[in-house]
């Protein structure tokens, strides 16, 4: 699993950044093995951000949300 922190970044990434990167994280995944992605939050508004983007069809996920931050664990479907 790989980890994306996005509270410990000097400068927040952007949406169309985040985007970017989740679209060649997808590309570069094996696509026979289940790739999964877990990004960390500093508030859940910025979590829901990223859900609305999210593909449901592509994409399964799971949050966590606790004081200090905000889990989002993504699992690219495969069975499509």
């Amino acid at each position: 699993m790989e980890i994306l922190d996005l509270q410990k970044m000097r400068c927040p990434m952007s949406l169309v950044k985040l985007k970017r990167y989740l679209l060649l994280y997808d590309r570069s995944s094996n696509k026979q093995q289940d790739s999964q992605l877990c990004l960390l939050f500093s508030n859940q508004q910025a979590m829901q951000d990223i859900i609305l983007y999210l593909d449901k069809k592509m994409y399964d996920y799971s949050s966590v949300i606790t004081d200090k931050q905000v889990t989002l664990v993504m699992r690219i479907n495969t069975n499509n």
